[in-house]
């Protein structure tokens, strides 16, 4: 009895992972899924949403975002979006969300100085940066100069983020690299700023590839989202992704969230040596001749696929500690 009181009060003294979500929230339903459950792992007392950021044009995108939030019983969650240059892509759900649910951001500010924001108000090297999306909001970050008392976006993102957990890339071989025969959105839809964050980024990152959780992982999950109640945000984003019933969709967003709050001891291996040399067509090389703090997660073997989409889709179906729903 006293060692599992023991237990309980570690547990309780587990600081939460402190998160930047940052995602394009528009051109596919796992952007949903993968918001529900870092929600889900707040509720659990795990992660702390800083903020949940957009890298998209689309102005739906931030008013579906907060949608989530607010129905999570998280309405003042922060959230920025790019004012500057950046894709504008259409999304299947991302309207009927703002539409159908309670949402208050309006005209949300710049991503790129709500970052330097709130990171300055953080302990240095305290906070991961999940990107699920573009990479807009950071390059735009790693532009800001050093203005108004404050540092410059290079200096913040150096001092206060402790990982960057960047969704993107095909790591397809050794030594791994992407001729993006098997897709890589979240890189080419802005090749610009993909191109400069992740060669200019100053502190770690380690690389989520789509062979881990979309094409051609053959991991999947969603379907189970049909059993919930249709006042449910999420399940109407898969809905409406699908036309009409949730099915299973890949989980890339939703492993590099998994990735960014609980790291990858439980679930994945990763090559750590070298580090990703990005084109600016985005076509890459994973190179070994130097050793910047970059790497890439690796399945496991035996594979341990099942137990990833379980934990995943149960945290997508976890309702809000408290709702009015």
């Amino acid at each position: 009895m006293r060692f599992a009181w023991l237990l309980l009060a570690l547990s309780a003294c587990t600081p939460r992972t402190a998160v930047i979500f940052d995602s394009d929230f528009d051109s596919d339903c796992d952007d949903a899924g993968a918001l529900a459950m870092l929600h889900a792992l707040a509720d659990l007392g795990e992660a702390e949403i800083v903020a949940t950021m957009a890298s998209t044009k689309n102005p739906d995108s931030p008013r579906a975002i907060d949608a989530i939030n607010t129905w999570y019983g998280r309405p003042d969650v922060p959230i920025g979006a790019p004012k500057g240059k950046g894709a504008n892509r259409a999304s299947k759900y991302a309207g009927e969300l703002a539409k159908r649910f309670p949402n208050d951001v309006g005209d949300p500010p710049d991503a790129a100085r709500l970052y330097r924001k709130l990171l300055l108000e953080r302990a240095d090297a305290s906070v991961v940066v999940v990107t699920v999306g573009y990479h807009t909001n950071l390059a735009d970050l790693l532009r800001l100069p050093a203005e108004d008392g404050m540092p410059s976006g290079r200096e913040v993102a150096e001092r206060k983020v402790r990982l960057w957990a960047c969704m993107g890339g095909n790591f397809v071989g050794h030594p791994a690299k992407d001729d993006l025969k098997l897709g890589n959105v979240n890189f080419v839809t802005d090749k610009e700023s993909a191109h400069y964050a992740v060669r200019n980024w100053p502190g770690p990152i380690t690389f989520v590839g789509r062979e881990i959780g979309s094409v051609p992982s053959g991991l999947r999950a969603g379907e189970r989202l049909a059993g919930l109640p249709e006042s449910n945000p999420v399940r109407l984003a898969y809905a409406l992704y699908f036309g009409g019933t949730p099915k299973d969709r890949h989980v890339a967003d939703q492993t590099a969230v998994l990735f960014a709050v609980r790291g990858r001891t439980r679930y994945w291996d990763a090559e750590q040596v070298g580090y990703l040399d990005l084109q600016p067509d985005m076509t890459f090389q994973w190179r070994y001749d130097r050793n910047p703090g970059q790497a890439y997660l690796l399945k496991r073997a035996p594979s341990n696929d099942r137990v990833v989409e379980r934990v995943i889709e149960d945290l997508m179906l976890r309702p809000p500690n408290s709702s009015r729903n």
